[in-house]
């Protein structure tokens, strides 16, 4: 859990106990579970609980269970993470409406000096839009309103090209007599 601000956090190897040469550690890492947000909205969302798009559900945790292997020293994987809060209605508990967060991630590999600490960073910043999703029934006269409305605007456009085809061809007729 989260302020509401930018920020980040950092994944590095050190011990009061062990005598560690920070600069030759391998940062390699996997992302077990990371989720912002109500933990109860996650746990509705990975049961079946709460009816999600499937394309927000792959985004609010999109980094469970990734593996990041760097392979070289002095190298270590930096992560971008984009939040979007997101309200979908029927998520909720009581009375209380439930928020998730999108995470759009961007990994990148980051290379160090030899005198530097290789870290696992993860840098956050939230997205100034938020987004709702709902679900609504279309009528079927509104579908069949629609299909009118393609078949009507084909009509006028096929009109409208022919009109000037006709027009055009009238003219050089004209002006070669």
């Amino acid at each position: 859990l989260l302020d509401r601000a930018p920020g980040n956090f950092h994944v590095q190897a050190r011990s009061s106990q062990h005598d560690l040469a920070p600069q030759m550690t391998n940062v390699s890492h996997m992302v077990n579970s990371l989720s912002i947000g109500d933990p109860m909205a996650i746990i509705r969302i990975e049961n079946g609980q709460a009816k999600v798009p499937a394309e927000v559900k792959s985004k609010i945790t999109p980094l469970n269970g990734n593996v990041y292997v760097t392979e070289n020293l002095h190298e270590a994987y930096h992560h971008y993470l984009k939040i979007v809060s997101t309200k979908i209605d029927g998520l909720r508990v009581g009375n209380r409406d439930l928020r998730v967060y999108q995470i759009l991630p961007n990994s990148q590999l980051a290379l160090y000096r030899n005198d530097m600490v290789p870290e696992a960073k993860f840098v956050y910043d939230l997205s100034p839009i938020a987004v709702s999703y709902r679900k609504t029934k279309v009528h079927w006269y509104d579908y069949c309103t629609s299909i009118m409305a393609i078949v009507g605007g084909v009509f006028t456009v096929v009109g409208m090209i022919e009109s000037s085809i006709q027009s055009t061809m009238t003219a050089v007729r004209s002006r070669r007599r």
